[in-house]
């Protein structure tokens, strides 16, 4: 199937699809008495309506509120939530009465989806993110803890007792907390230097501005650099030698074809490799082509002194592939061994390399047919989604 074709078959299609909904929407609309309400805890849903007064047709637009809970449903969902208000609240702490980690105070009950309210006697050592702020008690302290629970218009609370322990320290650890807080005290007035303190609890300290890293930031990007250059370049040496061997595999067809003839005509191998050589040269090499240029080099072998069976083998071992390795070794071996039947051979090679190379291009044009597959498919999916949503959101009223 052609690329123009299957454009045609996806505007085909859509053009059907959009006819038919079209076509619905003109006939398919049914007179209705009942719109479903949304499920609870799913939010209020926006709808269009039409309503006919008379002879007369007006749009409107309708709030469509959810679904509300009966008393038993609404009493089921406060236990539940309750049961679980207490595992939630401590996060990763042990229990209330061992409080020193951040504690979680959602806005909302994930199962249930009921409000929640938090209430603390005090914000000194707690936040309504709940971040516990210990830094600087040295002895646990008590808190008291309610929590409103709201849904559909009712409401119940939750109270609990917790304790917040100070942080769990090292000795280095609390000389540098008592450090971090003498500083700020510090800064509390308003002069312009930080006189920064000599000794703490009678040792003595040397202060340092902190090292600077950037030198690991820039070694760090040299590597990555260096490694990426690399990479680019044995990428593009891949690319390359992929575009030489697909260019020589299309001018392999070619060359056999040429020696065939010209060797079929009574002229001799090296005489016809000249004519092939001086036909490239010709054309002024406006397109450089890497087989002829590996012929060009063993004829430029031959001219300065190199056997001329030599020649052509070292023509197939540089074009390193197997149809020019054979080429060059029946070239040769017709030299030293004077192959009668050499033009029957070269035309049976001509025609299984026009056959290769109708495959090569056959294969080569189903990739660039599935490279475009992908957004052939994109496309149509958008234009199915843009189609189907106003008939999706109809059916749904």
């Amino acid at each position: 199937m052609t690329q123009k074709r299957k454009q045609y078959l996806a505007v085909l299609a859509g053009v059907l699809l959009t006819a038919g909904f079209w076509i619905y929407s003109l006939y398919g609309h049914q007179p209705i008495q009942r719109l479903p309400r949304p499920e609870q805890g799913t939010g209020s849903q926006e709808t269009n309506l039409e309503v006919r007064i008379g002879e007369k047709t007006y749009p409107m637009e309708l709030l469509l509120q959810e679904q509300k809970l009966s008393e038993e449903q609404v009493k089921k969902k406060m236990n539940q939530a309750k049961a679980r208000l207490e595992e939630i609240f401590l996060n990763r702490n042990p229990d209330l009465q061992h409080i020193g980690g951040n504690v979680s105070m959602p806005s909302e009950e994930p199962e249930t989806g009921i409000s929640l309210q938090w209430y603390a006697s005090s914000w000194e050592y707690l936040t309504v993110d709940g971040t516990v702020k210990n830094e600087s008690l040295t002895e646990p302290v008590q808190l008291q803890i309610q929590v409103v629970l709201e849904l559909q218009g009712e409401a119940e609370d939750w109270q609990r007792t917790i304790t917040i322990q100070p942080p769990d320290e090292s000795v280095e650890e609390d000389q540098l907390r008592v450090l971090s807080w003498k500083l700020s005290e510090l800064q509390k007035d308003n002069s312009r230097e930080l006189v920064l303190p000599e000794e703490l609890d009678g040792n003595p300290l040397i202060w340092y501005t902190g090292k600077d890293t950037t030198w690991l930031l820039l070694g760090a990007l040299t590597i990555l650099t260096v490694c990426a250059m690399k990479l680019g370049e044995k990428q593009e040496e891949e690319r390359t030698l992929a575009e030489r061997e697909r260019q020589m595999q299309l001018a392999y067809p070619e060359i056999v074809s040429r020696m065939g003839l010209y060797m079929s005509a009574g002229i001799s191998t090296r005489k016809a490799w000249e004519r092939i050589v001086a036909g490239y040269r010709q054309e002024g090499r406006q397109s450089c082509n890497k087989a002829y240029e590996e012929m060009c080099t063993a004829l430029y072998e031959m001219q300065n002194g190199v056997p001329e069976s030599t020649a052509y083998e070292h023509f197939g071992a540089k074009c390193r592939l197997p149809s020019y390795l054979k080429l060059g070794t029946l070239l040769s071996q017709n030299l030293r061994r004077g192959t009668k039947n050499l033009s029957e051979l070269l035309e049976e090679e001509s025609r299984e390399a026009f056959e290769n190379r109708k495959a090569l291009a056959k294969k080569m044009g189903e990739e660039c047919e599935s490279k475009l597959l992908l957004p052939m498919i994109l496309m149509l999916l958008t234009i199915l989604v843009m189609i189907m949503y106003p008939a999706v959101v109809s059916f749904q009223i």
